[in-house]
């Protein structure tokens, strides 16, 4: 068997899933070759038995970036497909997104994985409720995941097992809050960045990781924020020489309330025995 594995990663936690879920695969005597989201445009997808797609959960969904990719891929009418995530303490409608832009695109999705991974807005507390994932278990789990992936997709092809459905979730505070979320809602209310030319280097750190090309360092004055930013912030926490600037500050007050409910999911989840803490959530304020 012979596998394209895609993955959409900015702090590394997807990044580190799709690699254990790579070494399950290997483990099990397939190919498997593993590659940035950015660096698969284009890429022919034929000679590939399955494809996989992961990402982080933005706002309670897939990324824009990954939802332009998935519907940038090459039609593949019945080829077998998984799908993983990495979120806080809300996946959301992640799954569900991913599966039906896949499945627009012909591809059948055969299993899922998905996993806690460390917060990292900058109008949150440094250390947030999901500090420490993935942690050792989740990543056994992806490799196992992995080494399943073979029996699966065997199994699909016999008709011995269903297709599995995601379904779509949306009378929830979450549900809501992600319908809101439009890019043009969050260009509308994001923090406005700017560029410290004093400060900047252009090192051209932050352009060449934008996920959606809307940093160009170079332009006279530098721009930021350009049409199709996703507002991922990211760029900001990656310039080595904090040359991006922002004011967080309406930002922080508007999410106070979102960190209670987070807290409510988390011990709801850990009293079924599916996320472990490593932080006191008491002290997350």
């Amino acid at each position: 068997m012979k596998v394209l594995l895609i993955y959409f990663s900015q702090t590394g936690a997807t990044e580190r899933i799709a690699g254990m879920i790579r070494r399950g695969i290997l483990g099990d005597g397939n190919e498997c070759e593993i590659v940035r989201m950015r660096d698969a445009m284009g890429r022919n997808l034929s000679s590939f038995d399955i494809i996989g797609v992961g990402c982080p959960t933005f706002f309670y969904r897939e990324p824009v970036n990954v939802r332009n990719f998935i519907r940038s891929m090459d039609k593949q009418e019945g080829k077998h497909c998984f799908i993983f995530c990495t979120h806080g303490s809300i996946m959301g409608n992640t799954l569900f997104y991913l599966q039906e832009e896949l499945s627009r695109r012909g591809f059948t999705v055969i299993g899922s994985f998905d996993t806690y991974s460390n917060t990292s807005l900058q109008f949150y507390p440094k250390v947030m409720h999901t500090a420490g994932h993935p942690d050792s278990i989740e990543l056994e789990e992806a490799e196992k995941f992995g080494e399943g992936l073979r029996n699966l997709s065997l199994s699909i092809e016999r008709g011995e097992l269903e297709i599995p459905r995601f379904e779509l979730v949306e009378d929830t505070w979450w549900a809501r809050s992600s319908r809101m979320l439009t890019l043009e809602t969050l260009r509308k209310f994001s923090p406005v960045l700017t560029i410290n030319v004093e400060k900047c280097t252009k090192c051209l750190e932050c352009q060449e990781n934008c996920p959606a090309d809307a940093i160009d360092v170079e332009a006279d004055p530098p721009a930021i924020q350009m049409e199709g930013c996703i507002f991922c912030w990211f760029c900001e926490k990656l310039c080595p020489v904090e040359a991006i600037e922002a004011d967080w500050s309406s930002a922080r007050e508007l999410s106070k309330g979102n960190l209670k409910k987070y807290i409510r999911i988390l011990r709801e989840a850990e009293r079924e025995g599916i996320f472990r803490p490593y932080v006191d959530y008491e002290k997350i304020e």
